[in-house]
């Protein structure tokens, strides 16, 4: 290879950095959806993240499942059972309930989970179907059990309807299963290493809520899941496998899926990618190597699909391109793939994603002094607003354990947060002593979450005072907020423009990330049920079934001042507060220009106009 083309390569690489991530970017973003599994669990399950985010790939429509859709996949893990590849390993010295393998009339990939002592069937006959004597967990059942209004059945996972996030319910077998025992074995260079497999089979396996299509037992079969392993294999990724992989998903999401749907999925590149760094030496893998080692992604995935083969990464039995194209679709397919090969950089660089960044940049490179633009870990904060449990003491033993202490004290923030509002701060006796002794541990609250949240927290304080109908103090508050809330501030939410992701990321080497999250940041407000710090002329916002309930910050702000000034008769007071709400909304100002955020935008106006 010559030095031209090493340096290409090297420029390639480092470009690719600014779009998809540099390793720091990436790790960060790791580290936050690690963060967040650890924080949210209990005793009945644990959650695991998985998907494009969570390993660390973080561009507009990146994937948390087979849509390529704006998702976080979060699947859950039942603690109260557990599955065992045979009836020789279960476990008598355990609570869990014991459910076996049964991959008999199975395709590769999939099982039926068979309940192993009918003594059990009382705790679990709501999933289950009695078939020749025995009961099986019915995947469909499970998958369709506790279903809410505004969620939808999407594959294995319940999804939210605009498609945000994805739960899989799962059952967890801690041992490595018999029909990916050949993984452990094969012969492979030097990745993954002993090392990497020990920890890989340690976790074991996961089983999601799905059959195979077209099954006699479709209802009663559970897909195999090997997400866990799959994790741990994408974060051994060298930095130049992780830009492969993501450049990938761009021609994948940017051009292959406008034209051919879902004919090809995330899944199947990853899997390609698993088996090409399997076959190759490590070292192969550099920023040097940056365009060989792409080209040889791409011309796999053509190698793939000419010969319709895309063999399972743990289990080759099974290929995942069986049955998958009609002869037009493979021709129609295989056509676009080599049109791409042979203008491979002409693709690449009128992609959306590219676009998106090549034009950011010019715009921003007018302004003197400009710096180079960088994608950041800053949209992933907006999945740290997971639902709290009021079990307070677990949340701090659960955040200190956190290895990364700045993460672990921006969460600690959001769970006092979320103390803030729980139910057993505002119901009061006739004592006065109890009035002002939770009027005092709700003000500690405050301080505790001021440090790394401020905008927040301080409508939340805003909220307080005016539930005690203390309207001057608490628009003294407001006050002091909407002068935080200046254009120079960044809002918090998924679809970031690179100069906002620069500037965080800026930002945060020079002070921190804690500061930066503190002086920087703006975010929505977020009310928890049973909304005891939501002003009662805003509950009709409160839909029937919800488990949290956001409104934009300066909305908030300028509507809780109409409130204010509504009940201190200020006449003055509320015709400026209903003003500026409707310049507020006007200017989409701090409101991210989605359709729910608007809506909930304009209800705040329609209640306090209905007020006048």
């Amino acid at each position: 290879m010559s030095k031209a083309d090493k340096t290409l390569s090297i420029k390639l690489y480092q470009y690719l950095c600014n779009v998809v991530g540099s390793e720091e970017v990436v790790n960060t973003r790791r580290k936050i959806f690690c963060s967040i599994d650890s924080f949210c669990r209990n005793s009945s399950y644990i959650i695991v993240s998985s998907g494009s985010k969570a390993e660390g790939i973080d561009f507009i429509g990146s994937d948390y499942d087979q849509n390529d859709c704006l998702s976080i996949l979060s699947c859950t893990v039942c603690q109260f059972c557990r599955v065992y590849d045979s009836t020789n390993n279960v476990s008598t010295f355990t609570d869990e309930i014991p459910i076996i393998m049964d991959i008999n009339d199975t395709k590769p990939e999939f099982t039926k989970l068979r309940l192993y002592d009918m003594s059990d069937l009382p705790d679990t006959y709501l999933f289950c179907e009695i078939k020749e004597g025995d009961a099986y967990f019915s995947s469909k059942l499970y998958r369709e059990y506790g279903l809410i209004d505004d969620y939808v059945i999407h594959g294995p996972c319940t999804s939210t309807a605009n498609g945000t996030h994805d739960f899989a319910n799962s059952f967890r077998c801690k041992e490595w299963i018999r029909p990916a025992q050949h993984w452990i074995h094969r012969s492979r260079s030097s990745w993954p290493d002993n090392n990497l497999v020990t920890s890989v089979v340690q976790y074991g396996v996961l089983f999601v809520p799905i059959g195979c299509k077209g099954s006699a037992n479709e209802d009663l079969e559970w897909r195999i899941s090997f997400s866990m392993a799959e994790k741990q294999l994408i974060f051994s990724f060298s930095h130049t496998q992780l830009l492969c992989y993501a450049l990938l998903k761009i021609i994948l999401k940017d051009i292959i899926k406008t034209k051919h749907s879902d004919l090809i999925c995330s899944y199947f590149l990853k899997t390609i990618m698993f088996w090409l760094c399997e076959e190759s030496n490590p070292s192969d893998w550099n920023p040097a190597n940056m365009i060989p080692c792409f080209m040889n992604c791409l011309r796999r995935l053509i190698y793939c699909v000419q010969y319709k083969t895309c063999l399972h990464y743990f289990i080759p039995e099974n290929n995942l391109f069986e049955g998958r194209f009609t002869d037009y679709q493979h021709r129609s397919l295989l056509d676009k793939l080599h049109d791409i090969y042979h203008s491979l950089w002409t693709c690449v660089f009128n992609t959306a994603t590219f676009q998106r960044f090549i034009i950011e940049h010019k715009l921003t490179n007018m302004l003197s002094g400009a710096p180079i633009l960088t994608a950041s870990a800053f949209a992933c904060l907006s999945y740290t607003k997971c639902s709290f449990s009021p079990v307070f003491p677990i949340h701090i033993a659960l955040l200190r354990k956190i290895k990364d202490k700045e993460l672990s004290a921006y969460m600690m923030s959001q769970v006092f947060n979320e103390l803030l509002q729980l139910p057993d701060r505002y119901q009061f006796t006739e004592s006065n002593k109890s009035v002002y002794e939770q009027y005092q541990i709700s003000l500690n609250c405050f301080k505790a979450g001021i440090h790394f949240n401020v905008t927040a927290t301080w409508l939340l304080l805003a909220s307080l005072y005016y539930k005690y109908r203390r309207f001057h103090e608490c628009i003294d508050i407001i006050n002091y907020s909407l002068s935080k809330c200046t254009p120079d501030k960044i809002l918090l939410h998924l679809d970031k423009t690179f100069k906002d992701q620069t500037y965080f990321q800026q930002m945060r080497k020079s002070v921190g990330f804690l500061s930066t999250c503190k002086h920087l940041v703006v975010e929505n407000v977020w009310f928890r049920p049973p909304f005891t710090l939501l002003p009662v002329e805003l509950t009709p916002l409160i839909e029937s079934v919800v488990h949290a309930k956001f409104i934009p910050a300066v909305v908030y702000l300028n509507s809780l001042t109409f409130l204010c000034s509504y009940h201190l008769e200020d006449i003055r007071g509320l015709h400026t507060a209903l003003r500026n709400l409707e310049l507020t909304i006007r200017d989409k100002y701090f409101i991210i220009p989605n359709e729910p955020n608007l809506k909930i935008a304009n209800q705040c106006l329609y209640l306090v106009k209905n007020m006048m």
